[in-house]
């Protein structure tokens, strides 16, 4: 009888302890989704953090006041810093300078669209086929969005 009495406590702690852990599994992809999109958007604020921080030195020291040790950044009338490396736009640039990680949360070298024309910088950098960041430079406002896409 004591036997019989302890095996079905243990088969109902074990039943509990699975159903605990079923639970745990089947939320643990919304949770992961969640932080994610909320990695993305926090990385698009630090991207525009950078981006003050340039514009704030440029405001505060002029174009000409770089460290030898940095590369020459091109700078809008604004002070905004463009993708511009030699003569030519170049996105990799834009985001090697203002979020040189690149990878957001396991997600590594996102493939990079240039939308730019004659009258804006616009970059759009695909982390795979749900998350998007935009960064956009037009009539001296700059701007960043986190496109994160339901499929």
């Amino acid at each position: 009888m004591l036997k019989n009495l302890q095996r079905s406590r243990f088969v109902i702690w074990t039943v509990v302890i699975l159903f605990l852990i079923m639970g745990l599994f089947s939320a643990w992809e919304s949770v992961e989704e969640e932080a994610t999109n909320t990695a993305f958007i926090v990385a698009s604020k630090r991207i525009l953090e950078q981006a003050n921080l340039f514009k704030q030195h440029y405001l505060l020291k002029g174009a000409k006041q770089q460290s030898d040790s940095e590369s020459p950044k091109s700078y809008s009338r604004t002070g905004w810093v463009m993708p511009i490396q030699g003569s030519k736009v170049d996105c990799h640039y834009w985001l090697d300078q203002l979020y040189p990680p690149k990878s957001i949360l396991g997600l590594d070298s996102p493939r990079v669209e240039d939308q730019s024309d004659n009258m804006q910088f616009h970059c759009v950098y695909h982390y795979g086929d749900k998350y998007h960041i935009d960064i956009l430079l037009k009539n001296e406002r700059f701007s960043v969005r986190a496109n994160i896409l339901a499929l």
